[in-house]
């Protein structure tokens, strides 16, 4: 041990006592300071030690006893043991058999013991002060004591009277506890006092104002963003009116906690929790946290930013939906309408519309287009995964559920808009959770036990008729109610062939592709086409025709070679003869028809169709070596329809 690394200070009336405990320390490497003081002086001596850096004091006897009774730190008593006071008292009795020992306050068990033991006449002489302690020494002087046994000042006082005297001198194992304890606690207070320093740094590095309260609602300890919120200093002023605004006597009766309660205090408001604390089963106080309401939205905001910049934002407007047809012209006036509102919004339409680009218009013209966009393909994915995208999961939901949990797209498109594409194709279960976010507002985690509030609009779209799929028992008629506030109809390319240039020349522009690759008699072929993949298929066509051009000229003949085999993949199989104008188009669910002759097997035109629709899907994924997505894009459609009509095969 280095005699620098503890800062110890003795404090006594006795020189003599004093002595042996320097040496003593001094031989263990460690240094103490010795301060000699009479009773009366020893407290304030004791603490300008401490207000100086002192961290433990020793005190002698008496001199200890009352430094532990008058403060309120550790103080280490170098006390004497009955084998100190037994050596003495042998020593004494060679003055004579009528001895007076010394005590402050108490005196210590067993002395008429050792008085029988050695033959002596023993008189206590108890004291609390100086004054008492010569007052006594007198006395018993004056009743015929032949010696006097105590600390080093009794010998001062015993010489005054005539009388001899004996120390009591602290064995080396009473002095080595008394060292021992003294560095113990050192190393304890040091590692609380470095553990205070960490608490308070992180309570100080905090947003949130802390303050906390004992059983009497006596403000204990305040951090210094929470001065700063209240513009005072809770543990300095009367805090009383304070801690009521912030519920603090309602947690300390009822020891239940408040979560993110909205208070005015001081003119402000305060988003506060107050929890109480418990230790073994019994309330000690209350900690209470709290933060301005305009903080909280500004992270809020912050939060929001960030998901726009992961792409949770919508990306096209009302002019994005080109095309000056009369359906089209309809379709912009009354989107921009129902933009206005927050009601939700079902879109319905054919496979490769463009009903998603609908759903981001309608966000981005509305109040909300500040605020995130998110949007899932419900036919993507399977049920359980569905579930856990949509509402989020608690940590420990399921295996491999990512630790914390995770938030659900409900809980990331908060204040904005959730877009539900293929509405038509999630299972029964999820329409009963999707029911209750409509009409409560609010969401459970997978896994989790507590509700989540929310509010998002939702707009939803689907190929299917949701009309018919309530009448077959599909799909529940009081989500189907929920959803279609207001309906929006994207119309098929074939409804509104004049758009067809428009939108050719927009893709071109949004694939960098050469802008006059079409002549009028190219474009007036795409208008003959009947497009039963809508926009999705001109839009694959079109980068297909630009990746096989020779050059940057029109080639009407390459186009037409394009559009044929567009037909032909979408043609029944030869039957000996060809077929008398052949017509593809789409029905209201966007299933592919065929207008011609059927085959004479005996089946209805609509089982011919889907067998012969297999049989073309399955010809493509073998052309494609099984990769679906070159099978979509020769098919014209997406993955996500092929994906499931090979669910449905």
């Amino acid at each position: 041990m280095a005699s620098q690394a503890y800062r110890l200070a003795f404090v006594s009336n006795s020189n003599t006592i004093a002595e042996v405990v320097r040496e003593y320390a001094a031989r263990q490497g460690l240094r103490v300071e010795i301060r000699l003081a009479t009773m009366e002086k020893a407290v304030p001596v004791a603490r300008q030690l401490l207000d100086t850096g002192t961290e433990v004091i020793l005190g002698g006897g008496g001199t200890g006893k009352l430094l532990r009774q008058r403060l309120k730190r550790p103080v280490i008593t170098i006390a004497r043991s009955h084998l100190d006071v037994l050596r003495a008292l042998r020593k004494a009795r060679e003055q004579g058999e009528h001895i007076a020992l010394t005590c402050y306050d108490t005196p210590p068990d067993g002395m008429g013991m050792l008085a029988d033991l050695l033959g002596i006449r023993l008189d206590i002489v108890r004291f609390f002060s100086t004054r008492e302690l010569r007052q006594g020494i007198r006395r018993a002087v004056e009743a015929g004591a032949q010696c006097i046994v105590g600390g080093g000042i009794c010998g001062e006082i015993a010489a005054t009277c005539g009388c001899p005297a004996v120390v009591v001198t602290p064995g080396v194992e009473v002095i080595q506890r008394a060292l021992e304890e003294a560095v113990n606690i050192v190393l304890s207070q040091r590692r609380e006092q470095q553990e205070a320093a960490w608490l308070r740094g992180i309570l100080d590095s905090l947003h949130e104002g802390i303050i906390g309260v004992d059983q009497q609602g006596r403000v204990v300890t305040c951090n210094r963003q929470a001065v700063h919120l209240l513009g005072a200093d809770p543990e300095r002023t009367d805090a009383a009116a304070l801690l009521r605004a912030m519920d603090v006597p309602q947690v300390l009766r009822s020891a239940e906690t408040r979560e993110d309660s909205v208070r005015q205090v001081g003119g402000q408001e305060f988003i506060i929790n107050a929890r109480p604390v418990v230790v073994q089963g019994d309330m000690e106080g209350v900690v209470t946290a709290f933060r301005l309401s305009s903080d909280i939205r500004n992270i809020d905001r912050k939060l929001k930013e960030r998901l726009r910049r992961r792409g949770f934002a919508a990306r096209y407007s009302l002019e994005d939906l080109v095309g000056n047809s009369r359906s089209m012209t309809l379709l912009r006036a009354r989107a921009a309408r129902f933009a206005e509102t927050e009601a939700a919004v079902l879109i319905q339409g054919e496979t490769g519309t463009g009903k998603e680009l609908l759903a981001h218009a309608l966000h981005l013209a509305g109040a909300r287009r500040s605020q995130p966009f998110v949007a899932i393909n419900c036919a993507a994915l399977p049920e359980s995964l569905l579930e856990s995208e949509l509402f989020g999961y608690a940590e420990g939901a399921f295996t491999g559920a990512r630790r914390g949990g995770k938030d659900g797209l409900f809980v990331l498109a908060q204040e904005g808009t959730i877009f539900l594409d293929e509405i038509g194709d999630i299972s029964p279960l999820l329409q009963v959770r999707l029911l209750r976010v409509l009409e409560a507002r609010e969401i459970m985690r997978v896994g989790g036990d507590r509700v989540i509030p929310v509010n998002v609009r939702i707009l939803s779209s689907s190929w299917k008729n949701l009309a018919q799929e309530v009448r077959e028992g599909r799909f529940r008629a009081d989500l189907y109610y929920r959803l279609t506030t207001l309906c929006l109809h994207m119309p098929p390319l074939r409804e509104r062939r004049e758009d067809i240039p428009a939108l050719t020349s927009t893709l071109l522009r949004r694939h960098a592709l050469p802008p006059r690759c079409f002549s009028a008699r190219g474009l007036a072929l795409l208008k003959n086409y009947d497009w039963p993949g809508n926009i999705r298929e001109l839009d694959a066509l079109v980068r297909r025709y630009a990746l096989l051009l020779s050059g940057s000229e029109p080639e009407d003949d390459l186009l037409e070679e394009l559009l044929e085999e567009l037909r032909v993949a979408s043609l029944p199989p030869a039957t000996g003869r060809a077929p008398s104008s052949p017509f593809v188009g789409a029905d209201r669910d966007g299933e592919t028809v065929t207008d011609g002759e059927p085959e004479p097997d005996g089946r209805s035109l609509k089982a011919q169709l889907e067998r012969r629709e297999r049989e073309i899907i399955r010809r493509t994924l073998e052309q494609t070596g099984n990769n679906r997505m070159q099978a979509a894009a020769l098919l014209g459609i997406s993955t996500n329809t092929l994906w499931r009509k090979l669910k449905m095969q």
